[in-house]
């Protein structure tokens, strides 16, 4: 692989004088290295290819697995799959997963001889010689905007399963069932037809986020997860179904009914570079599907894989085995510890941030993250089992990214997420209260401020921890009387106090109207992240 070619600041410089910039096949460089050296324009891919010959055919040996190991696990076929459909995947495995989803329910992609997808075809039960198996696709911001020919392909061909009335097709029997939900709501039963169909979800146009990052890392604010849920379910339930005209329309609930009863999620992952918690996007996404399944059913489906990251030898693979293989091989690696040490400030944002990740999992679905793996971020980060002189590293480079990695370990351990032992507590207390104290850091989580203290306590420790502080500008606000008039130059006169206006008493509304404040605040700060966010998601 060429690496001594690389054009990054060259053609930038160049771009930026407005000179042409040679195309180039981009990707991830060990999967494809081609893509080497970087700094050209990238070159895609033509959407209406997607997907490939090759592709359906990876994708229909990996859906065979799939099924064959659920029944083996289960005793019967699954009934419905939902996947999780990313625009950058896409581009790099050229529709394996749109493949697997086309093959569950058994439909055939038609192509033209130039390698175009020009429709689609249903397989005869007699060749698929399995029941059909419902899906649900819940797209990204970017998928949706990127790649509307491939949805509108797998709406009408879902539409056309959902009419199609034989034996073990579970498209159909489902849509029957939804239909049925839809009229008992008072749903017309024209549009409660057509609304049963649909199966492809996303967020609104405009809008690229699902809901649910905010909340998560916003701990304080919650105390069950069905809020996340709820806020995902709303952000994340626009509908995209055969009929274009109506693209983006949302109707409460149907999500929710249609993702009902999912045994299995699907998710690939096609790139070396990025895996489970190098970013929010798979918890954020992937792992909403088995937040939300888990409360409206009581029970996380399956969380499946493709591992597609060799071209040539793809395989499914668990959630939880990725991620354990993952923080083998990166967050607990003495090298690549120490790689991260190299970079200084952004390597201890790095750490920090896969950890924030972690905890992201650890929300969206427990059955993921293992009790022992938080025991190993302690002793790694904070015990510094590999001696590394992390403690000190971090207090040189940034001593805010260990004390919010202390304070997501503390808010595992106080929302009873993680079972730690006292000493590792109270270990992690002590160094907390080090970190915040030395360098002026504030625990703007009330909640974990009391457990803290109150954890303290037990151990004997007498410890203090600051709140945030209100800008000096909205205290004022809040305590100072507002000027009934504006004064101009010098004005010195005697004002009489009026009976009963005593300094008892203006301190006194001034703590009334400080509290109030507070109060609005914290009110504001619980409903914010319940709104859709519109920060750019999906970055991989």
């Amino acid at each position: 692989q060429d690496i001594s070619g690389i054009k990054e600041l060259d053609n930038l410089v160049a771009a930026l004088s407005g000179n042409y910039i040679a195309p180039k096949n981009g990707g991830d460089p060990v999967r494809n290295s081609s893509s080497l050296p970087t700094g050209f324009n990238l070159i895609g891919f033509d959407p209406s290819r997607l997907p490939t010959k090759a592709a359906y055919e990876q994708g229909v040996e990996l859906t065979e697995e799939v099924i064959a190991n659920y029944y083996k696990k289960h005793g019967q076929y699954p009934d419905k799959l939902a996947f999780s459909l990313w625009s950058v995947e896409a581009m790099r495995h050229y529709g394996v997963l749109e493949s697997q989803a086309l093959y569950a329910m058994g439909i055939r992609p038609l192509w033209s001889d130039d390698g175009r997808v020009i429709g689609t075809e249903i397989i005869p039960a007699s060749e698929l010689k399995r029941p059909r198996v419902d899906v649900v696709l819940s797209a990204t911001g970017l998928y949706r905007d990127a790649f509307p020919n491939v949805m509108e392909m797998l709406a009408e061909a879902i539409k056309a399963l959902s009419e199609l009335k034989e034996a073990g097709n579970s498209i159909w029997d489902n849509s029957q069932k939804v239909k049925a939900q839809l009229i008992a709501e008072g749903v017309d039963a024209e549009e409660a037809e057509y609304l049963s169909s649909v199966r492809i979800f996303s967020n609104t146009f405009g809008d690229y986020g699902s809901g649910v990052d905010g909340p998560i890392m916003q701990s304080d604010t919650w105390e069950t997860d069905k809020k996340i849920a709820d806020n995902y379910l709303a952000t994340m339930g626009h509908y995209f179904g055969a009929d274009k005209s109506r693209w983006g329309q949302k109707i409460d609930g149907l999500y929710a009914k249609q993702l009902s009863g999912t045994d299995v999620a699907l998710f690939a992952r096609s790139s070396n570079l990025y895996g489970m918690i190098t970013s929010d996007d798979p918890f954020e996404y992937f792992g909403s599907l088995a937040l939300a399944v888990r409360n409206l059913d009581g029970k996380s489906p399956e969380m499946i894989i493709s591992n597609l990251r060799d071209a040539k030898k793809g395989k499914m693979e668990t959630a939880a085995d990725m991620l354990a293989k993952e923080l083998r091989t990166r967050n607990f690696h003495k090298r690549w510890i120490t790689e991260m040490q190299k970079e200084g400030y952004s390597g201890a944002v790095t750490l920090s941030g896969n950890l924030s990740n972690f905890w992201g999992w650890q929300v969206v679905d427990p059955n993921v993250v293992r009790n022992d793996q938080w025991d190993e971020f302690f002793e790694v980060y904070i015990e510094d089992k590999y001696q590394l002189g992390l403690n000190e590293w971090f207090e040189e480079v940034n001593p805010k990214s260990q004390a919010q990695m202390l304070e997501r370990m503390l808010e595992a351990t106080r929302k009873d997420y993680w079972q730690a032992d006292a000493a590792t507590v109270e270990a992690m207390i002590k160094r907390y209260e080090e970190l915040v104290n030395r360098y002026d850091l504030i625990v703007d989580n009330e909640k974990l401020r009391q457990f803290i203290s109150a954890q303290a306590a037990g151990f004997g420790l007498d410890l203090s921890l600051p709140a945030p502080e209100l800008p000096a500008a909205i205290i004022d606000q809040a305590v100072k009387p507002a000027a009934s008039q504006q004064v101009q130059g010098q004005q010195l006169e005697q004002v009489q106090q009026s009976e009963g206006e005593s300094s008892h008493d203006w301190q006194l509304y001034s703590v009334l109207a400080l509290s109030l404040l507070l109060v609005l605040l914290g009110a504001w700060r619980q409903e914010e992240w319940a709104l859709p966010r519109q920060s750019p998601q999906e970055m991989h």
